[in-house]
């Protein structure tokens, strides 16, 4: 699966994220310092894969923070980084989230590529909760 961030809707794009963004904004524990701007572009990057998956038919999650729903109602946390190199660090911090209950962390999590250069997104891996961690999902892609 691989798309690029200017093939999307961006008015959507834009403003999904711009209201995740100013809920982040909005407690100083969440914001860190950080100006709305500054927010609003690192949403952003999520959630070109987030809107990419909206426009295939998946469903957009409307609980605070979380992310999508797939077409047989499995909520999914995306997460985007830079290169395969951090995917670790990503599942590593996703795994420590999870146990976390009071998240109501999903069991499905998908972890995207994506190039801050040239705006092409590609789907790394998607990851199951075991109970006690994220376990690489060899099945088919739910589409």
């Amino acid at each position: 699966m691989i798309f690029n961030a200017k093939d999307l809707n961006q008015e959507q794009l834009r403003s999904r994220a711009e209201a995740e963004a100013q809920l982040i904004y909005n407690k100083p524990t969440t914001r860190k310092g950080r100006s709305l701007e500054t927010i609003i572009e690192t949403v952003l990057y999520g959630h070109v894969a987030e809107q990419y998956l909206i426009e295939q038919g998946w469903k957009d999650d409307p609980r605070p923070y979380k992310d999508v729903i797939r077409p047989d109602e499995e909520p999914v946390e995306i997460k985007v980084t830079e290169g395969e190199y951090y995917v670790p660090y990503v599942l590593k911090r996703a795994n420590e989230a999870a146990k976390d209950a009071w998240r109501k962390y999903p069991k499905w999590l998908y972890v995207f590529i994506g190039d801050r250069k040239t705006l092409n997104y590609n789907l790394h891996s998607t990851y199951h909760w075991n109970g006690e961690k994220f376990c690489l999902h060899s099945g088919d892609f739910v589409v």
